[in-house]
């Protein structure tokens, strides 16, 4: 009997803070066994990416942005990502220090998540959870929990 590998999913995630970037790698690190992060300093770096993905490579299962960026920020990048074809349905979650009812009610109109960032490391357990929450229910399920 052959055992399979159980796929990789990949997770999008820009932001301009090194630390964050740092925190967000960590949880999945810590969290699942078949997630790869790719980071990206600034939205539009990850827009780029987007645009120039192969049609056979996988599609990131979830995007995360930082509203407050340089070049082009969280709020830009999820239009600019909901106008191109294959990833208007890709779940997306705004992960922001922010907590005000606007940008909470931008990410609801633009069919966004909308996550505070923790304010210490101790939430960092619970960080990957909550963003794979807002995947789609077989790739939940396909995700590999690791055992703390």
């Amino acid at each position: 009997m052959t055992k399979s590998i159980p796929a990789r999913h990949l997770v999008l995630y820009a932001d301009d803070d090194e630390d964050d970037l740092q925190l967000v790698r960590e949880a999945f690190d810590n969290y699942a066994s078949n997630v790869e992060v790719l980071t990206f300093p600034d939205g539009i770096s990850l827009v780029k990416f987007l645009e120039k993905r192969e049609p056979l490579t996988p599609s990131p299962c979830l995007i995360i942005l930082d509203i407050n960026m340089p070049v082009l920020n969280g709020k830009e990048a999820v239009k600019e990502i909901r106008q191109i074809e294959p990833y208007q349905e890709i779940p997306i979650v705004l992960f922001s220090t922010s907590s005000l009812p606007y940008d909470k009610k931008f990410a609801e109109k633009n069919n966004a998540g909308f996550l505070t960032k923790p304010l210490n490391t101790e939430q960092l357990a619970r960080i990957a959870e909550q963003f794979l929450d807002y995947c789609a229910e077989d790739i939940r399920r396909n995700i590999q929990k690791k055992i703390l």
